[in-house]
């Protein structure tokens, strides 16, 4: 069982699509997976779930009970091998009621070393910031995809990201791995993305995800629709790309 978090500081770069699209792919491989929402805007859970789900439990809820199991907080989804930990606003108490808590970022992966036998993958979103959702989130990670874009904003901000890496590496996950660097909505038509792109290989060599995945509407409306791309556009070539980018981590995690 291995557990991968899609980390960036930076919002609006696709990381709950990225999560909520590869949950597909690997679903649809057989693996079973539990999707964990660790972002209290709660995209991911609003994808998984019917808009007017009243959510009895959610990850806050177990973060922050010493007595809670996961387990009550686990929800099934629409789809065959995908389960899910729901998140909403609530999860931004962590941030004030754990702040003194010296070993709160270790608080998750408590939680979830009592369910790891019941699955293949677990798959953590976190949230657009380096605060304790973002530490709990690396804390309990094996390896991390770091979504960017072909942009310069979205490059520079890759620093931040890796930097705290560091520090989890140092303080708390000495074993955390990059699995990579997914190259996202990239436009191949505009040069200046085209030597974005070559800067990126070139400056994170070895560490970039071969696949890219272009700049569609289909993964917004994956996201939207509440259908991982490779249920709701099972023969398109924004499937086909979610599904390499599966085999490159599948690879990679030897899942």
């Amino acid at each position: 069982m291995k557990t991968i978090a899609i980390c960036n500081n930076k919002g609006g770069v696709g990381k709950t699509t990225i999560c909520f699209c590869l949950a597909g792919a690997l679903a649809e491989l057989g693996k079973k997976v539990l999707a964990v929402d660790m972002d209290q805007q709660g995209s991911l859970s609003s994808s998984f779930l019917p808009a007017n789900n009243d959510l009895q439990c959610t990850v806050a809820d177990v973060i922050l009970n010493d007595q809670a199991s996961i387990r009550e907080a686990i929800l099934k989804t629409n789809f065959k091998n995908i389960d899910l930990v729901p998140s909403n606003l609530t999860l931004g108490r962590i941030e004030t009621e754990l702040l003194s808590e010296r070993d709160a970022y270790h608080f998750l992966a408590d939680k979830l070393e009592e369910i790891k036998s019941e699955y293949d993958v677990i798959l953590l979103d976190s949230p657009p910031n380096l605060g304790l959702a973002s530490w709990s989130v690396l804390t309990a990670a094996d390896g991390v995809i770091i979504p960017l874009e072909a942009q310069d904003y979205s490059v520079k901000g890759t620093g931040f990201v890796h930097g705290l890496i560091q520090k989890v590496r140092r303080r708390a996950n000495p074993n955390l791995k990059i699995l990579g660097y997914v190259i996202n909505r990239y436009d191949g038509r505009r040069r200046i993305e085209q030597d974005f792109k070559a800067m990126i290989e070139k400056h994170l060599e070895g560490t970039v995800f071969k696949q890219d995945l272009k700049d569609s509407v289909k993964y917004v409306e994956a996201v939207t629709l509440g259908k991982p791309i490779t249920f709701l556009a099972p023969k398109s070539e924004q499937a086909e790309a979610i599904r390499s980018i599966c085999r490159e981590v599948i690879h990679a995690q030897k899942l």
